[in-house]
Formats: C-alpha cells, structure tokens, sequence
C-alpha cells in the first residue's frame, strides 16, 4: 500500500496533464469529461497525501515515543522527565496550583550489581519502575533518571500528600514481589519538592528535591 500511495499523485498530475494532449480539440461533452477527470486526478492526489502524511504523522509518534522511554525499566527517561515538569510548571502556574516532584534513589545498588552480577541489577531496575507505576494515579507520571535514581511526577498535589505517596513509594519497592524468594532485597530514600514553595523552574525543583534526598540518607546512615 506504501508505494502506491507514494506514486497515486504523480499519476494523477500525468493523467491530467496528457489528457489534452491526448483528445486534441474538444467538444463541450468532452469538455465537461475533462474537468470530471481533472477533478477525480486532484480528488484522488489529495486523499494520497492525506494518507501518507498520516502515515509519516504516526511514525513521527511512535519515534518520539521510543525517544521518550528509559528501555530498562520501562518508564520516561531523563528528556521526558524534564519536559513533564516543563509543561506541569506552565499549567500549574496558570492555574495557580501546587504540584510535586518525587526523587527516588535505591539503597546500596551498587552492592547488587557487586554481589548478584549486572544482570540482576537492570532486572531489580525494571522492577522498580513496574512497582512505582503501579502505585501512581493514572496522571501522575514516573521516570528514570539515570543510574539507580527514579523521579515521579505528582500533579495537583500539595507537601502533606507527596509525604504519604513518598512513603507507599518507598512501601511498594521494599515489599513488591512479596514472598518470592527470587526477588532481590532492596531499600530506598526519598525526597521531593513542591512547586512554587520550593522552585519555580525545573532546576530550582529538582535541587531542592536532591537536597531533601541527600539529607534523608544523611539522616539513615
């Protein structure tokens, strides 16, 4: 279907530029056959291009969406994260409500891929990011920011809410899998930031929410 469709407006603009060639003179019935083809040329080169141009529109779609992904764990990688807080920190501020960004960072990760072996370090990654969206609200969002560190997304959420989620968060990684002797034991430390108490632009945000981490596993240690 491809190549036809590439090759349905050229046809159309041939047929319709050989037609005189081909009839010579005209009389008005040929006349009038000639413009219901010319018509039926344009007609068929337009729902060609419509088609192809919606056929590029859905691979473009279907790039970005590849594009936007972290491929082990499954969830939005660093460039989504940060134009999630972009477009919440636009529609927050328009509408002048508070939204959160949760910082999530494993406990000791490096001991896994020491102890266990890189394999089962990306597969203890992959579970995280299946356990934390899980546990989200189908609008919240969760990411991977890179290494052993995940960040979710809460719109429309205040301090005191982001608390309770940080602290389920940290319940779910701890306990997913629970009674599978396979799963690997693993903790984790949170930390997170409000908008606009604690920033108004994504850097702003995201340090206060590193600082806030920092100091929760200050804190454990």
């Amino acid at each position: 279907m491809g190549p036809l469709l590439v090759a349905l407006p050229a046809l159309a603009v041939a047929v319709g530029l050989a037609a005189p060639l081909v009839l010579g003179s005209f009389s008005p019935l040929e006349s009038a056959l000639l413009a219901g083809l010319e018509a039926a040329c344009v007609f068929v080169a337009a729902l060609a291009a419509v088609a192809i141009a919606r056929r590029v529109r859905g691979r473009l779609e279907a790039l970005r969406a590849i594009a936007m992904r972290d491929e082990l764990s499954g969830v939005g990688n660093y460039r989504a994260l940060h134009e999630r807080i972009g477009e919440e920190i636009a529609r927050h501020r328009r509408h002048r409500r508070e939204f959160v960004v949760i910082l999530i960072d494993l406990d000791d990760f490096k001991q896994v891929n020491e102890r266990h072996g890189h394999l089962a370090g990306d597969q203890l990654l992959a579970e995280i990011g299946a356990a934390l969206s899980d546990e989200i609200r189908r609008e919240d969002s969760v990411f991977r920011q890179g290494g052993d560190e995940f960040a979710v997304v809460v719109p429309e959420t205040n301090a005191e809410e982001a608390d309770e989620l940080a602290a389920r968060l940290r319940y779910r990684i701890a306990h997913r899998g629970f009674g599978n002797d396979e799963t690997l034991p693993v903790s984790a430390t949170t930390g997170f930031a409000t908008y606009p108490a604690d920033g108004t632009d994504e850097r702003s945000l995201l340090a206060c929410a590193d600082r806030h981490l920092f100091a929760g596993k200050a804190g454990a240690r």
